[in-house]
């Protein structure tokens, strides 16, 4: 394969264009949940944590498959043993990760930050859970993204290099924050 900076340009630039129309979109999602940030500041920083990981996840397991399909040991298939070996990978991955990052925020936030500010009603189960739920759930939506955009760029003839990072990062932080509010209201912060 030819590499050609004129093709990636003609390829990637309409998926970035959308990308960035997305990217507009979530930005406008914090906006409008601004107040819950504002008494709960710990899900503000725990916002990059949570879209930071599930992307890069995302983003090595596209690596990985971009990889396969062009060397020819993963196949364009949803029942490739090796594909379903990099997808259950990386969703412990990320479970182990959101567990210690989550506990690590929050302990870092209500002890050396700001001693005694986390709220009452937030405790370290809930934070966890919160984090850890839509952490796991970004895993998974971020992974299942990837899969399916590395598939459909390759057997389109596109370089699923070039694919799959811009959409893994846009689901990424889409998903991230609606995850993380889903989960909030459903904790009952």
């Amino acid at each position: 394969m030819i590499y050609s900076w004129k093709k990636i340009v003609r390829h990637g630039l309409p998926l970035l264009t959308v990308c960035v129309l997305i990217e507009i979109f979530a930005g406008q999602i914090l906006q409008d949940r601004q107040e819950t940030l504002v008494l709960f500041p710990i899900f503000l920083i725990s916002i990059p944590v949570i879209n930071g990981v599930g992307g890069n996840i995302g983003s090595v397991l596209g690596a990985r498959l971009a990889s396969g399909l062009h060397v020819g040991y993963i196949s364009i298939s949803l029942k490739d043993k090796e594909m379903h070996e990099n997808l259950l990978m990386s969703i412990l991955l990320g479970v182990i990760t959101y567990v210690i990052l989550s506990v690590t925020i929050y302990y870092i936030y209500s002890t050396l930050l700001s001693y005694n500010s986390v709220p009452i009603n937030l405790s370290l189960l809930k934070f966890v859970s919160i984090v850890l739920g839509a952490g796991v759930l970004l895993v998974c939506v971020v992974s299942i993204a990837s899969v399916f955009t590395a598939f459909w760029s390759f057997k389109k003839g596109l370089d699923p290099d070039d694919m799959v990072a811009p959409v893994v990062t846009t689901v990424g932080d889409m998903m991230g924050i609606v995850l993380l509010f889903l989960l909030i209201g459903l904790v009952g912060i």
